[in-house]
């Protein structure tokens, strides 16, 4: 026996089917949106990463070249590792002089035994000591306090911190 109904039409959705992808959107996206929100923090806590692990580079590159190197701040946006004739050291990530630009939204502000002007920093003898660098080479002055901190819109969100005496880069 043949039945003469037509079949259903199964080309759209139910209401119901359209309710639960609305629900798993919406649980998706309140997930999500706290992560994407702290988008900054992770770029400055990069930073942070990517800045203390060049800062040792640079002690070590005087070590290992028994010359002094330095680590310079001529912008807010940018750092640079130089030799002693202040050339740019070449750039382990692929060569080339070893000048870093910070992310979209990432400035540093640093103090460096309480000088925050531009184009000073960190400079490293061969036994990795570190001095204050205030433009004039070799440096004399011992690094008795040296912070940079990573701000984003304004507010502070990663410090990186040399010690005085050793060099030690720290950051949490």
């Amino acid at each position: 026996m043949e039945s003469n109904t037509t079949p259903d039409d199964d080309r759209g959705f139910t209401v119901i089917e359209l309710v639960m992808i609305i629900v798993l959107v919406t649980l998706v996206a309140m997930t999500a949106a706290p992560r994407l929100a702290d988008i900054t923090g992770i770029k400055a806590s990069a930073t942070a990463r990517r800045l203390q692990s060049d800062i040792t580079y640079t002690q070590n590159l005087a070590m290992t070249k028994n010359q002094r190197h330095r680590i310079v701040f001529p912008a807010t946006t940018s750092y640079e590792v130089r030799d002693a004739a202040g050339s740019l050291a070449t750039n382990p990530d692929g060569g080339g002089g070893f000048a870093v630009t910070t992310d979209s939204g990432i400035t540093l502000s640093w103090s460096l035994n309480g000088d925050a002007t531009l184009n000073r920093g960190v400079e490293f003898d061969s036994l990795g000591r570190p001095y204050f660098y205030n433009g004039v080479t070799p440096s004399t002055a011992d690094l008795t306090a040296g912070t940079i901190t990573m701000w984003s819109g304004g507010t502070p969100q990663q410090t990186v911190t040399v010690q005085p005496q050793t060099g030690k880069v720290s950051a949490p």
